[in-house]
């Protein structure tokens, strides 16, 4: 299945804009409509998250990554050895939880996608006594058993001050 960049951002804007007009509670994941193969898919990257994103195992993102992944999040090189340094410096969390921590607000596969909806609550950054929701994705291409491909909404983050440098718009 071959779908464009242009196509997958335009499918996960509607599930976004649908999002925002569900109620804050959050979805199961539904698989009534989904293939035998594409229920196999969500369950993998459900897995994934719990395992290796939730808990910190990095031993385990051969099980789930294929080693040439193409990372379309713009801090993360493709391949699986930069996931594998980045969660190398976190505490695994022993032993592994047996659900989530927070559920996705939606979740579902369709072919060889799977689409993951978070539900995110922040303090509004103009008045810290007001909180704001809104929705971020994350996307994955699944081939042969393994996540091949990831999107998600992120941007590049800026780069780390240098040791002993003031903060951005401190005085000097």
């Amino acid at each position: 299945m071959t779908i464009s960049r242009l196509k997958l951002f335009a499918s996960a804007a509607l599930v976004l804009m649908c999002c925002s007009l569900l109620t804050a509670q959050t979805i199961e994941p539904t698989n009534a409509n989904m293939s035998a193969q594409e229920k196999a898919n969500l369950k993998l990257v459900m897995d994934w998250w719990r395992e290796v994103l939730q808990a910190h195992h990095v031993e385990l993102i051969d099980k789930y990554a294929d080693p040439n992944m193409i990372q379309h999040n713009p801090n993360f090189p493709n391949g699986t050895a930069a996931l594998k340094a980045n969660f190398g410096r976190q505490t695994p969390v022993n032993p592994i939880p047996a659900t989530l921590a927070t559920l996705p607000k939606m979740a579902f596969s369709q072919g060889d996608l799977v689409m993951l909806v978070w539900d995110h609550e922040e303090k509004d950054p103009a008045d810290a006594s007001k909180t704001y929701h809104y929705d971020s994705f994350d996307a994955f291409r699944i081939k042969n058993g393994k996540i091949v491909e990831h999107w998600d909404a992120a941007k590049k983050n800026p780069p780390a001050p240098a040791r002993g440098a003031a903060p951005a718009g401190a005085r000097q």
